[in-house]
């Protein structure tokens, strides 16, 4: 499973899916294909673990704030953690500064949002007491994108159609740092169609600031050894 959710640009306001000729909000689409070619999914986040964890020790879920990590206010313990004061987090130093929660190994990003009155966080995707996460640091993302195309390539060939979800939070970035047309070449080298998103889903994860994706093999035609009828 691959996708994300649904972008107005970067209003944050009110968002719509496109359903049998209606624009509906509150719901979600999910398309199940099947397919007779090979095909791989797979996911690229340009961060990687510090060795700064944090637990979570009071959160609403359903709202997506963390009020407590480690036992302290969250915003202040977050900011002591990076080295900074509560009066510097910015969604700058946020989208710099994203923590991840690791599921079998493997990182998943979860991106803050901003800073609440009252001190705690408000992240993008929901967040359990108890779930314990890291201080991620950024690697060059150009260069992580290549590696996971690399990756998928060695598995699957250069592939035909790659079906893309990626985060409104990567694509700021991007301009950010000038980096739109290079993302954009690797993207077009490798045939990607499809969305920015604020959040994305890989396999049964919610994810921040990563780009998700369905890579389809080439078809490769039937060439039949009967030489028919004489």
């Amino acid at each position: 499973m691959a996708g994300g959710s649904a972008a107005d640009g970067v209003r944050f306001g009110k968002t719509f899916i496109f359903h049998e000729g209606e624009f509906r909000t509150d719901c979600a689409v999910l398309t199940l294909v099947h397919s007779k070619y090979p095909f791989v999914a797979f996911k690229a986040e340009h961060f990687v673990p510090s060795t700064e964890r944090m637990i979570v020790t009071g959160a609403d879920p359903p709202r997506r704030l963390v009020t407590e990590i480690n036992g302290e206010p969250a915003a202040q313990e977050y900011a002591r953690l990076i080295g900074l004061t509560v009066d510097e987090l910015t969604p700058t130093v946020f989208a710099t500064h994203p923590v991840v929660v690791k599921v079998g190994g493997t990182p998943y990003v979860r991106s803050i949002q901003k800073v609440s009155e009252n001190g705690s966080l408000t992240f993008f995707c929901a967040i359990d007491e108890g779930i314990v996460l890291t201080i991620a640091r950024s690697v060059d993302l150009v260069h992580n994108l290549e590696q996971a195309f690399e990756k998928v390539e060695a598995t699957l060939g250069p592939p035909a159609f790659v079906l893309g979800f990626d985060c409104i939070l990567r694509s700021l970035e991007a301009d950010a740092h000038e980096l739109r047309a290079r993302i954009g070449e690797v993207m077009a080298q490798h045939k990607v169609v499809g969305f920015a998103t604020y959040g994305e889903q890989f396999a049964g994860m919610h994810v921040n600031q990563t780009f998700t994706a369905i890579a389809l093999a080439p078809v490769v035609p039937v060439v039949s050894s009967d030489p028919g009828p004489r």
